[in-house]
């Protein structure tokens, strides 16, 4: 299996990577709910990084695949709630705050707008073929959310086969 982690590995770096690029080259400030979608970007890297490196047997490997089903979806469901913050037309565009400064108020406040997003999550500072950046992170996880769904139903219509 470690041919299906280590690209499931190599996905999640190259978003990641690029992410940075549109930070350092582009200048664009990530929001908080930005910064929650990176995190969980890497904790679904580092899981497939865990599964290649351990190359575990077939129950180690669905525990794998459900963990990295579950770390997308949960991406997903960030990213949704950016698109659907950035739809709001109701919202005023205002300057993004650096995530360093998110951390200055209190903890609490701090995991409400990472998880719920804050003020400058509705902006829309960046797009390409006329998606945004929270469009393309939340196709990034479906495509994500892909790759252990296929090896979860593998087994499972492997097993069913077998009956």
């Amino acid at each position: 299996m470690r041919t299906f982690f280590l690209p499931a590995c190599l996905a999640p770096l190259a978003v990641l990577a690029a992410s940075v690029h549109l930070e350092s080259v582009l200048g664009l400030v990530p929001c908080p709910l930005c910064f929650s979608q990176r995190l969980l970007l890497g904790v679904y890297a580092l899981l497939c990084l865990a599964a290649v490196l351990q190359a575990p047997g077939t129950a180690g490997i669905r525990c794998y695949a459900r963990s990295t089903l579950g770390c997308s979806l949960a991406g997903a469901l960030l990213a949704a709630r950016h698109v659907w913050l950035q739809g709001d037309d109701g919202a005023i565009p205002v300057c993004p705050v650096p995530l360093g400064r998110l951390f200055e108020q209190s903890w609490g406040e701090a995991a409400r707008q990472l998880l719920f997003g804050g003020p400058d999550c509705s902006s829309l500072t960046w797009s390409f073929l006329d998606l945004t950046l929270p469009e393309w992170s939340l196709l990034a996880f479906l495509l994500l959310a892909m790759l252990p769904l296929s090896c979860l139903l593998a087994y499972r219509f492997r097993s069913l086969a077998r009956t």
